[in-house]
């Protein structure tokens, strides 16, 4: 028959305690602050905005600042969109960035975007209008761009 004193009735409460209050940790350490959508929404729309700023200026350094860095879309790399970008901004031409504005859809810490894009070159005329899915990624409460970048811009 196994006889159990009051030590070793303090130690196994103690250990029970210590046990519970490990396991309360882990579970709480895999659960994330839940950001209410409006900030959210307005983080996406931040980021559509500084794109737009960055076509339109010409300002390859502001374009990859918005990029997440591990960018894949359907197996493209980001230095498949980057160089695809310089070719445009190499052109002498203004360009005019123009994106319907469109509600994300936003889940946890990804949204998409499903709007209509086009670039205006001036004097020249020349347009390009399409249809554009951009997936988006929040990394330490802050948006970028991790998918859906369309390429073939040489208008």
């Amino acid at each position: 028959m196994f006889h159990r004193t009051a030590t070793d009735n303090k130690t196994l409460n103690g250990f029970t305690q210590f046990l519970c209050a490990l396991t309360a940790l882990i579970f709480l350490s895999g659960c994330e602050v839940e950001v209410p959508v409006e900030e959210s929404i307005a983080g996406v729309d931040k980021i559509l905005e500084i794109r737009k700023q960055a076509i339109e200026n010409k300002d390859m350094a502001l374009y990859k600042s918005i990029l997440l860095p591990e960018y894949s879309s359907s197996g493209v790399p980001l230095d498949n969109v980057i160089g695809d970008l310089e070719r445009l901004f190499s052109t002498e031409e203004q360009i005019e960035f123009i994106y319907q504005k469109a509600p994300p859809s936003i889940a946890m810490n990804t949204a998409r975007v499903i709007h209509m894009i086009e670039y205006k070159l001036t004097p020249s005329g020349k347009s390009k209008k399409m249809r554009e899915t951009i997936h988006l990624r929040r990394v330490n409460d802050q948006w970028f761009i991790s998918g859906g970048i369309i390429l073939g811009l040489t208008l």
